[in-house]
């Protein structure tokens, strides 16, 4: 008896020691779904709220803009109907600026912050997140930078109606000439574009902010995760003796697990490779398709792939045929998206991840997939394409329109060329050339793709060949030779270059070969570690022997040198047998860092 109860006892505190394991176990179940539960949430309002800000600020800049225009008509007009609709357009940028005060104060008003946004066009459902993203992550780098950027922008807005308060009080005493019209609208374009690039300024900053907000949020919902198997698999490991020992625990274990996949969001499936019925289909496909479990099992794949959408139908017959294949395992390796009818008619598109699972002997035995619910993201998806394609053709339509609007300018000063002497000619021919050097690089970008970067080694050859044929006549043969690397520079650098080039190329054919009538010039571009070299040489007359791009003042050296500091660069000039002007100027990570110092 003495023997018996000891063992009794025993078992007893064996038994409370393994519940008390479980207890623990189970405790750090929750705590980590709660924690994976709160990380996904956090992330989402986070995203929502960063989407705000960028939704705000296409608001802000269409405000602006009706803003910039209702102000040149007022100028133009004089009609103070513009003036009070140059006011009201204000509103918008007005109640985003209240916002940011209220929140940026030490005892914010919340309310006064939600008014102030929805003032500003925001959409409601967005202000929240808007105000938590704002108090909770304002001193984040991009965060920083975009409030930064904001409160920049609006200290432009107060310069344009200082200037618009200006226009009024000039046009209500009658001492508006045409003179200072020309002057406002000078300083009105130059507003609204020191405003659209902080308003881009802005918009990068808060897309950097998401990109980083979004790894943040992956990597610890990944670190959860991991917590999450690893501490699933030890568990199996330590409880799996235990649970052998009685078919009721095994049971209860089972009862467990199924309780989880049937209340899981995503659908839980097994089937057995070759068979047209499924071995196992979670309770939760109820939910997200209207069928029961037993409708779908009984039914098998076919039951499916009758209700895809016909555009998916095919692709999804051929991934299906696809697993009869002996190598099926590598075909698992690629997700599945595709698009099902739900019971009410209604199509969800759904991604579909699939494991093999091998039998005791190491062959392939059953597939075990999940099926998730993905329509949000897919919508989310098809607006961001949206708007993107929206913005490239804005942008590409902006480089037509420059590129359109430099060959008017240089047009008219063609028909001003008619009627004056040959000096004035040739300087409105170098003001021409310096024209058309700057409308090439928008022609270019107008027929890229990527709308930022021009490939330099085309656009130094169409620009030398552009001035050959203005220059070109029977009496003379130049010829050029070319030596070009493939380099890819921005905008705000290939401007520069291709007028140094253009001053360059034009002076051999107006001072190198004015007394030949055949010659060659030769433009060589290559790489030097971080810098590239652009070299234009010709086998003119040469220069005067007390030249120097220190001493000399003409117009084309101080352009030579303006144009060179603005770009970070160096210009030397070598003589001998041929004249030699090399330009050496920062590529790769140099260039962001000459483009600010320019800007």
């Amino acid at each position: 008896m003495h023997e018996c109860s000891n063992e009794t006892g025993f078992m007893s505190h064996t038994n409370d020691r393994e519940n008390w394991k479980l207890y623990w176990v189970v405790a750090i179940f929750v705590l980590l779904g709660v924690a994976l539960v709160s990380v996904s949430y956090v992330g989402e309002r986070v995203q929502v709220g960063i989407n705000g800000y960028i939704s705000g600020e296409a608001e802000w800049s269409k405000a602006q803009k009706q803003a910039v225009l209702e102000l040149t008509h007022y100028v133009r007009t004089e009609d103070e109907g513009h003036y009070g609709r140059f006011r009201g357009a204000l509103s918008v940028i007005y109640g985003d600026r209240m916002a940011r005060e209220e929140l940026s104060s030490e005892n914010p008003n919340l309310a006064r912050a939600r008014e102030g946004f929805f003032r500003g066009a925001n959409h409601p459902d967005e202000i929240g997140p808007m105000i938590r993203v704002f108090q909770n992550f304002r001193d984040m780098k991009e965060i920083s930078t975009a409030i930064e950027t904001w409160e920049r922008a609006d200290e432009g807005i107060d310069q344009l109606v200082a200037l618009a308060d200006s226009a009024q009080s000039l046009i209500r005493e009658g001492r508006l000439s045409d003179e200072q019209t020309d002057r406002l609208n000078r300083r009105i374009s130059e507003m609204d574009r020191n405003l659209t690039e902080l308003e881009q300024q802005f918009s990068a900053a808060m897309s950097s902010a998401a990109r980083r907000a979004g790894k943040m949020v992956f990597m610890a919902t990944s670190i959860l995760s991991t917590v999450f198997i690893v501490l699933a698999a030890f568990t199996a490991v330590s409880f799996m003796s235990g649970y052998k020992k009685s078919n009721k625990k095994l049971k209860e274990s089972e009862q467990k697990l199924k309780n989880v996949l049937d209340h899981s969001r995503d659908v839980i499936y097994q089937i057995t490779i070759g068979s047209d019925r499924y071995d196992y289909m979670s309770t939760s496909v109820k939910d997200m398709l209207g069928f029961s479990a037993r409708e779908i099992m009984e039914g098998g794949p076919s039951f499916i792939l009758e209700r895809t959408h016909p555009d998916d139908i095919d692709r999804m017959r051929k991934k299906m045929k696809q697993l009869e294949s002996e190598n099926v395992e590598k075909k698992l390796v690629m997700d599945t998206e595709f698009r099902v009818k739900r019971a009410d008619g209604s199509y969800i598109w759904v991604n579909n991840k699939r494991s093999l699972v091998r039998d005791s002997d190491g062959r392939p035995a059953a597939i075990v997939g999940n099926v998730r619910d993905i329509s949000v993201r897919k919508r989310q998806m098809e607006k961001l394409d949206r708007s993107l394609a929206e913005k490239q053709t804005l942008l590409s339509e902006i480089h037509h329109r420059v590129k359109n609007n430099l060959a008017i300018v240089s047009s008219l000063i063609e028909l001003q060329k008619d009627g004056v002497d040959a000096e004035v000619k040739s300087s409105f021919r170098d003001v021409q050339s310096r024209i058309k050097s700057i409308a090439l690089i928008h022609e270019k970008l107008y027929q890229n793709t990527i709308f930022s970067e021009v490939e330099l080694s085309v656009y130094l050859q169409e620009l030398a060949e552009m001035i050959s044929n203005t220059y070109r006549s029977k009496q003379k043969s130049i010829n050029f030779t070319f030596n070009l690397e493939n380099i890819k520079v921005e905008m705000t650098l290939a401007v520069p270059i291709g007028l140094i080039c253009n001053e360059l190329i034009n002076n051999s054919f107006k001072h190198a070969f004015s007394q030949q009538e055949s010659g060659e010039i030769a433009i060589t571009l290559r790489t030097s570690g971080t810098n590239g070299i652009l070299e234009v040489a010709d086998n003119g007359m040469g220069l005067p022997d007390d030249f120097s791009l220190d001493r000399t003042g003409g117009l084309g050296v101080t352009l030579l040198n303006v144009l060179t500091d603005q770009i970070d660069g160096e210009l030397m000039v070598k003589k001998g047998e041929t004249t030699r002007f090399e330009l050496m100027f920062p590529i790769g990570s140099e260039t962001k860092k000459a483009e600010n110092r320019s800007a």
